[in-house]
């Protein structure tokens, strides 16, 4: 009934704020024809090619398939969280395991988010990566402060450890040059509200951002419930024109119940069922952040960052029984979090021999705190884990002619984990992990913007906290070797007339030493099992997209992702056991499709409507625990959204309003799957469990920013 409602309402308030007043249709007029009189352009993209955002580079000439996604396109495009915004962008895998919308996972060219991602998160240059499992917590964003993202594929010297995958780059939002203050509300189906109300703007050498934001969704499964508050403020400060100082902070209150997966047989009558409810995941979050830029004479530039980061969690999980018509056992994890440290970098632009040159320096320290308590029936474990990881690296750009640019760069880190395991002293251990990793890259400038490059890098991960230590015999292995990689890309990028641009990427990861979780008996009620370091692995594929504007009421873009990613060495997956598997050179992990396609095509019949349609394909893919590939596989799935938005200049400011359609054709899929043996609706066997994904769903929106403060 409330789907009717909103809906009803939306389309209401879109066609009562299209009857313009006078005053105001002369105005959009005019700005209408002041629309007409420019050249068609698609947009120019500059990319940040250093840790801390410092020197912008065109896109043409970087050695990478960048993708950039600015706050506009996020807007546009109505995403409602930081996955859903970077969901159509090449080389992104991404699927939903636990059963919470708000809990998507990322990751990226071929790489699961398995057991945790192999891509790095920044926010405004801070790792905001999680010790445990390296996850990340992607609410601690919410999308209206994000001025843009930045996906740079592939492991980069400048970024380090753990990215092997590539990083995601979040550049918050910071004060205006004029002051304006926004309120916004989200209605749609299963019973989503989103309020939201910022405010940015300057006071002299001062300026400010802050945001305010509450989220409520009861969920398309039963018990999936999502709570989530947040408050985010920016203040910077500009005592020069070549000096930048800035604090930020963010907080965040979160409650995510978790419907989890669902026995297939279950899934295909009702998939809105919950068969093991009450999992719940409580968060809090404390984020500071320090940011700061000052150029200095002779070329020079210093940039630095410094975070304080204090993250509390429980969480609450219902398993399935060991055995049919057991209990349903029960664990409690409570963790605590503490983290900080920042980077230092030197940056030098000029033309020693006349030849057009940028020198990159810097270091970086981390400490985190990582402490633990889980009781998991009768099993109790409480720990501790001190991490403290030194970094410096060195990059440089140089164009050897203006048609040549010629990019290499090195990184060293080391990581320290220091673990004590207070139940089990025997436990106590101390791992070093350290590496030296080095990164070149050939672009080659038709025209300026027209270009083929050519990179080789490498990257490595370290062994997580729970890969290592704190699963006890459910897992960890304090033997585990860092996992290395070795990549090649090659890429083409051409930018058509004024209308369009092209950009095509073929690249191989070679893998070592890749982290599986293999059994012998594969008999999990008796802890049997381990992560171990498998041989090789491989990762390849092509990407491509193509963004076009033919015309000022029409513009569209097209990504495609081709993936292989697939085991390079034989070994036995549980060496007896009805789940044994033998993994052969050439089978593919799970949870990977090898084709993914995205379509999106927006018009814009006046300046102030604008009407978009995005088709999503997703190709099969094989589900957890079927390494073998033997298995059926998870089907493959199309998804089409559509967006209708109207904005227009209204007394003191604008007003704009959204009426979005999710799911169209009301598709029935799953975007995540494993097998294993159905105690609970079934008699033991083994069976797929899947995560059904949301049905059909209607959202609107209306929001109304302030500008006319008095000067």
């Amino acid at each position: 009934m409330h789907v009717l409602t909103s809906r009803t309402f939306f389309l209401s308030l879109i066609i009562t704020i299209s009857l313009n007043p006078t005053g105001t249709t002369q105005a959009v007029e005019s700005s209408a024809e002041q629309e007409d009189q420019k050249p068609l352009e698609i947009r120019e993209i500059v990319v940040s090619t250093t840790r801390l955002p410092s020197v912008e580079e065109n896109i043409y000439a970087v050695p990478a398939k960048v993708t950039v996604i600015t706050a506009e396109d996020i807007q546009q495009s109505g995403a409602k969280t930081v996955q859903e915004a970077i969901a159509n962008a090449t080389g992104i895998v991404t699927y939903n395991q636990v059963g919470n919308n708000f809990e998507q996972s990322i990751d990226m060219r071929g790489f699961n988010g398995l057991p945790g991602p192999s891509t790095t998160v920044f926010v405004d240059g801070v790792r905001v990566n999680q010790p445990g499992l390296n996850q990340i917590n992607f609410d601690l964003i919410p999308v209206e402060s994000i001025e843009r993202i930045e996906i740079l594929p592939g492991p980069s010297a400048i970024y380090g450890r753990n990215a092997l995958a590539g990083v995601i780059s979040i550049i918050t939002k910071s004060g205006t040059d004029e002051r304006q203050a926004t309120a916004e509300t989200v209605l749609g189906s299963y019973e989503r509200q989103r309020l939201t109300g910022h405010a940015s703007g300057p006071i002299g050498k001062w300026n400010y951002y802050a945001n305010v934001s509450r989220e409520l969704e009861k969920g398309y499964r039963q018990d999936s419930a999502a709570r989530i508050s947040r408050v985010v403020g920016n203040i910077g400060y500009q005592p020069t024109d070549e000096t930048d100082l800035a604090v930020a902070y963010t907080y965040v209150k979160a409650r995510l119940n978790q419907a989890g997966s669902l026995p297939l047989s279950d899934a295909a009558i009702n998939p809105r069922a919950n068969v093991t409810p009450g999992d719940f995941f409580d968060r809090e979050d404390n984020f500071v952040r320090f940011n700061g830029r000052a150029a200095l004479p002779f070329g020079f530039s210093v940039n630095t960052n410094g975070f304080y980061r204090r993250l509390q969690e429980e969480s609450f999980l219902v398993s399935q029984p060991f055995f049919v018509g057991g209990p349903l056992p029960t664990s409690t994890n409570i963790s605590d979090v503490e983290s900080w440290g920042g980077v230092l970098q030197l940056t030098h632009e000029g033309a020693p021999f006349g030849l057009r040159n940028s020198l990159v320096l810097g270091g970086e320290l981390s400490w985190t705190d990582y402490a633990t308590d889980l009781l998991a029936g009768s099993f109790i474990s409480r720990n501790a884990t001190d991490e403290e990881i030194a970094g410096a690296y060195i990059q440089d750009t140089l164009y050897l002619i203006p048609q040549l640019v010629l990019t290499g760069g090195l990184r060293y880190d080391r990581d320290e984990l220091d673990f004590k395991d207070a139940v089990t002293p025997s436990n106590n251990r101390t791992k070093v992990f350290g590496r030296l990793t080095p990164r070149a890259g050939l672009t080659y400038l038709f025209t300026p913007e027209d270009s083929a490059y050519f990179s080789y890098s490498q990257g490595f991960r370290v062994p997580n906290n729970n890969e290592l230590f704190a699963l006890g015999l459910f897992g960890s292995n304090p033997n585990l070797q860092a996992v290395r990689s070795s990549n090649f890309e090659f890429g083409l990028k051409s930018k058509v007339g004024t209308w369009a641009h092209l950009i095509v990427a073929v690249y191989q990861a070679n893998i070592r030493d890749e982290i599986l979780f293999t059994c012998i008996l594969c008999d999990f009620s008796a802890g049997d099992g381990e992560n171990r370091n498998i041989t090789k692995s491989r990762r390849r594929g092509i990407e491509g997209t193509l963004s076009v504007k033919p015309n000022k009421y029409l513009d569209g873009a097209v990504n495609y992702t081709y993936t292989e990613a697939q085991f390079r060495s034989s070994f036995i997956l549980g060496a007896g056991g009805s789940n044994a598997q033998t993994i052969e050179v050439g089978d593919s992990f799970a949870l990977v499709p090898k084709n993914r396609l995205s379509v999106t095509l927006t018009a814009h019949p006046t300046q102030e409507w604008s009407l978009s349609l995005n088709g999503l394909y997703v190709s099969t893919q094989f589900l957890q625990n079927d390494e073998s590939n033997s298995k059926e596989r998870l089907p493959g799935y199309f998804v089409l959204n559509g967006r209708i938005a109207y904005e227009r200049p209204v007394p003191g400011g604008r007003l704009s309003a959204f009426f979005m359609i999710n799911n169209i054709l009301d598709t029935e899929y799953f975007t995540s799957g494993i097998f294993a043996n159905n105690n609970i609706t079934g008699v033991g066997a083994s069976e797929a469990f899947v995560v059904p994904a949301p049905a059909i769903a209607l959202y609107g929106g209306l929001s109304y920013r302030f500008e006319a403060f008095p000067g």
